[in-house]
């Protein structure tokens, strides 16, 4: 059925035109106005698409068989997309797809009804495909009440989700329009997820109370929804001081409590601002004026939050949104804030916070050159003929992406090149403009060939050894984007403007590397890729497997998983998939119940060479299945040091904690995914005998030697460096909930 268009004003002639028409003239009318488009008219065709089908309502074949017969083009394909049969979704996709083949449409509402039809005909994946793209064009709210149903079918129908995750929003506000948009964000990011709703107007409530039905749902993630309403503040109050370490102290007892009961993580939604203040400047000025504290109360949120708490910047969002953010109509009329235009944005952040926590941030950013990183074509207009940095305001532009880019290498993003020039051609830049601020040793690897971009993603994964599901592709030609969404939609594409001006801030809102913590080993990161370079040269050189570990000079050590080792463990357990036995994820709260368990054995491992620090590459977790037996509930391994003999060390270390601990068996279990059959035999060849098997695991069993094992003859064992006592993670419960098992 088609809805009457909401912008048909846009084209007063046409809508003058059909109205007054004869069924006949309609057509005629249409014909005409179609053969004379040169370009996609959306607006037109939909009002063409009402007028003809109220006109033959009675006679749909006929006006289909009209439509069929039109000359093909963008617009008349969209028309008989619009005039299909819905009883007939494959005939509907069929349409769909011959108008995407002759218009490269990123409109919401057109992919919105091919979805649609792929559901229909049970098409899932290529379904969820597709509204994954439409989300990614950041459509407005009006979208989503349209989506809900058919992205729900999505997400319980598709194979293809990377997490799962019970996910609990708790606000005393309204909140039910907010989840259908939160819910479709999360199909976007590949996250299946079970979301609870809290009882409108007792957050508290559902926190305190054990029987609540937060209680019942036993959330992985939770969502506290605050805003400038919730704290009641006068334009002025007397004591300032007090009331923010009230509210502080507030906000603290409930992290505490739900991480308590949940092991969870918690995203605590920092305070907006009225949109109006009478005091004006004085607000943000008087030490006692409503602005300022609330400014102070949100610092001091971000600097109170533990490891398992993050705090959602909703000023930072309500900035973005200006005048859309607040509607008062809304708020006294059903209780609404932010209001229905703001809600989009504000689900996105929440959903990078949910893709944070559960580990889905992306690792590496590949990038184009030509008219991406500067303006102009190397190969074709030469050092002297491109444009960066001062001089033309493209070129400034250009050196801000440049920049931008420096900045996320600094925070452990990699960075890569995926261009088609001839490689000493697309190198000159970076070895000989002034102006670069980008040079060849700030990339992990530099595919500059002939051969197609995708192919190129794929050998730049294959020599980083990481997954596709870490990339980020970034270039300015729009055939190219759609080359390598179709081969490899692991891979998230950046949809660049037709302005480079605009080149930054397209990159940036997609939070594909929002993180909530920056690790030692993040910082590290581009130099240890660099490291392997030289590493992969002395294995060229070396007679024999043997030789060449000799010749690194490998020293490893095991710590207990601590405090400070905590938030690179988590991110280890959250992103590891290939080097992975059992592919559990974890919070950082799950992580530390599991640790401060007695009857468990978490450790860490570090390993370096004379190359450098690989930093902590490894994580056992062990369970005390019974006093004597530990169970291995996580083995996992960065895939950077395979080959070094560091699996070797692991399985070492963990016998001699269990000869020290007093364990007589020790159970392995391997858990299939499609990525991590590089271990199916692990455990076969340290001596585990197979002792049960189901369709989603296989068991192991090793009793523990009486003597020490020493199977890594070539990493020496440096002395374990034991936490600092306030390091040390207190005990706790060992309740830990598996939030992001692969399916």
């Amino acid at each position: 059925m088609i809805h009457t268009p909401a912008h048909s004003a846009l084209d007063p002639a046409l809508a003058r035109d059909l109205r007054g028409a004869s069924a006949a003239d309609k057509l005629k009318i249409a014909e005409q106005w179609i053969a004379a488009q040169t370009s996609l008219q959306r607006d037109g065709v939909d009002l063409i698409a009402s007028a003809l089908e109220s006109a033959f309502a009675d006679d749909l074949p006929a006006l289909t068989s009209w439509a069929a017969a039109l000359a093909d083009s963008a617009n008349s394909a969209y028309l008989r997309a619009l005039l299909a049969d819905p009883d007939d979704p494959a005939a509907v996709c069929d349409l769909w797809e011959r108008f995407f083949q002759l218009e490269d449409s990123r409109d919401p509402m057109c992919l919105l009804s091919y979805v649609r039809a792929l559901a229909a005909t049970e098409r899932f994946d290529q379904a969820a495909l597709h509204l994954r793209r439409a989300l990614d064009q950041r459509p407005a709210y009006a979208f989503y009440p349209r989506a809900a149903k058919v992205a729900g079918r999505v997400a319980a129908s598709t194979g293809s989700h990377l997490r799962e995750c019970r996910i609990a929003v708790l606000g005393n506000n309204t909140t039910s329009l907010l989840l259908p948009i939160l819910k479709a964000m999360l199909v976007r990011d590949r996250i299946k997820a079970n979301v609870y709703e809290g009882l409108y107007g007792a957050l508290d409530q559902e926190i305190l109370d054990p029987q609540s039905g937060l209680a019942r749902f036993q959330p992985n993630l939770v969502f506290l929804l605050n805003s400038w309403r919730d704290l009641r503040l006068p334009a002025t109050v007397e004591n300032e001081s007090a009331f923010i370490e009230g509210a502080v102290e507030q906000a603290k007892a409930r992290w505490s409590r739900l991480s308590a009961q949940f092991a969870c993580h918690i995203v605590e939604h920092a305070c907006d601002f009225p949109a109006e203040e009478g005091y004006g400047h004085l607000a943000a000025s008087l030490r006692s004026g409503r602005t300022r504290i609330i400014r102070a109360l949100n610092q001091r949120l971000f600097e109170e939050a533990p490891s398992n708490v993050s705090i959602l910047d909703a000023p930072e969002v309500q900035r973005i949104e200006g005048a859309r953010w607040q509607d008062d109509m809304q708020w006294f009329s059903f209780r609404q804030h932010p209001s229905t235009d703001a809600l989009p944005a504000l689900a996105d952040a929440m959903a990078a916070h949910a893709r944070a926590a559960l580990g889905l941030a992306r690792k590496v950013l590949v990038t184009d050159l030509d008219n991406t990183l500067w303006q102009g074509v190397i190969g074709e207009d030469g050092l002297s003929g491109i444009r960066i940095g001062p001089g033309s305001p493209a070129g400034e532009a250009h050196s801000r992406l440049q920049q931008y880019m420096l900045e996320l290498k600094s925070r452990g993003i990699l960075l890569a090149v995926a261009s088609k020039n001839n490689h000493e051609d697309a190198a000159l830049p970076f070895l000989k403009h002034e102006r670069m601020l980008l040079r060849m040793e700030d990339f992990a690897a530099f595919e500059a060939n002939w051969n197609d971009k995708a192919h190129s993603i794929r050998e730049i994964a294959r020599k980083l050894s990481l997954g596709l599901d870490s990339f980020v592709f970034l270039d300015d030609n729009p055939l190219e984007r759609a080359w390598v969404r179709s081969q490899l939609p692991d891979v998230a594409v950046v949809d660049l403007g037709p302005s480079v001006f605009h080149y930054v801030r397209d990159l940036d809102r997609r939070r594909d590397f929002f993180a909530l913590s920056l690790s030692a080993e993040d910082q590290a990161r581009a130099e240890q890729y660099r490291g392997e370079a030289a590493r992969k040269n002395l294995q060229a050189n070396s007679e024999s497997i043997d030789e060449f570990l000799k010749q690194l000079q490998l020293s490893a050590r095991c710590e207990p998983v601590s405090a400070s080792n905590l938030p690179r463990v988590t991110q280890l357990t959250n992103k590891t998939n290939q080097f992975n036995l059992t592919t559990r994820r974890y919070t950082e709260a799950q992580v530390a119940q599991l640790a401060a368990d007695p009857s468990a054995w978490t450790a860490a491992f570090h390993l370096s060479d004379k190359m450098g620090d690989y930093g902590l590459i490894g994580v056992i977790f062990c369970r005390g299945a019974d006093p004597e037996v530990w169970e291995i509930d996580t083995w996992l391994m960065s895939c950077r040091v395979l080959g070094r003999q560091m699996e070797k060390f692991m399985f070492d270390r963990l016998i001699e904690a269990a000869q020290s601990r007093g364990i007589r068996q020790i159970v392995g279990v391997f858990r299939p995914t499609a990525k991590n059959s590089l271990v199916r035999e692990l455990y076969t060849q340290f001596g585990f005998v197979p002792a049960s098997e189901t369709a989603d695991e296989i068991r192991y069993a090793l009793p523990v030697p009486a003597q020490a094992v020493h199977t890594a003859t070539h990493v020496r064992h440096l002395s374990e460096k034991q936490a600092a006592p306030a390091d040390r993670l207190s005990p706790g419960s060992t309740g830990v909930y598996d939030i992001g098992a692969r399916p």
